[in-house]
């Protein structure tokens, strides 16, 4: 377990362009300096994606910007073209939170929309991240850090959990209004998810409005790439099917570990 990429690049990369986005803490999906901060560095928490049960992770959501090649595939998904749209960011919605991306089809020198989708990125996020800063630490100092397996670990459990929730918040309210909504992840997060909440029906269906684009990261040369691996979509109704059906956990499993801790002694006394 080590990283994959620190300020956009493999670590084991070496080349000038390299070099030099470490030097300036660059992120060249975002253009600019990496705004990933920790509170136990100076410095930005640089790591893009990680070596991870032989995986690569995505563990920074900027990660998905690369080459705006998602937004493209969500509108040759949606529009069928990529002629007068316009990405906007952060866009809030009372009661239902903030969209990552909106991209807005318009009509042809004008203000009025023609029609709209949603773009949702969902990355993967770490335990034992201290860990994870001392590889980035090492990385910095000159360490070759793909000798060296750190003890960190994949959240994705509760990734998965916080973006379901999302999924059942954000996906009625698009497939009332009759849009579509693309959640952007990368294969090893989908499959979890299915995996974890016993989703079926996910057969790619262009009149579904909750899409899923599956991405992998590929080596290319001394990168990686973005490649959309494959498509999935699903309705509401399928994810809350999946969602109030989860198996109930036996009782009597509960009540025994209780009991474990009244014999060890861990409660706490009400005063």
């Amino acid at each position: 377990m080590n990283p994959n990429e620190i300020f956009t690049y493999p670590v084991e990369n070496k080349s000038e362009e390299a070099r030099k986005a470490v030097k300036e803490y660059y992120c060249r999906f975002l253009e600019g300096k990496c705004d990933k901060q920790s509170r136990t560095i100076n410095y930005p928490m640089g790591v893009c994606s990680v070596n991870h049960s032989r995986t690569k992770p995505i563990i920074c959501p900027h990660r998905f910007l690369e080459n705006n090649l998602v937004f493209k595939n969500a509108c040759d998904s949606a529009f069928g073209t990529m002629n007068n749209v316009l990405l906007f960011s952060e866009v809030k919605l009372s009661n239902v939170g903030s969209f990552d991306f909106v991209l807005v089809k318009h009509k042809p020198i004008s203000n009025k929309v023609e029609d709209f989708c949603i773009v949702e990125f969902q990355s993967d996020s770490t335990t034992g991240t201290g860990n994870l800063v001392k590889a980035l630490k090492d990385f910095m100092g000159g360490v070759d850090v793909l000798q060296n397996r750190y003890r960190f670990g994949m959240n994705t459990y509760n990734t998965i959990k916080l973006s379901y929730i999302q999924m059942l918040i954000k996906g009625q309210v698009i497939e009332k209004w009759g849009k579509n909504i693309f959640w952007v992840m990368q294969k090893y997060v989908f499959d979890n998810m299915v995996n974890r909440f016993r989703l079926n029906d996910l057969d790619y269906n262009s009149r579904h409005k909750t899409q899923y684009h599956i991405y992998n990261l590929v080596a290319d040369s001394n990168i990686y790439k973005l490649k959309l691996a494959d498509k999935k979509s699903t309705t509401i109704a399928n994810l809350l099917k999946a969602f109030t059906h989860q198996p109930t956990p036996s009782l009597d499993t509960f009540v025994g570990v209780l009991e474990r801790k009244i014999k060890l002694k861990l409660g706490l006394i009400i005063e």
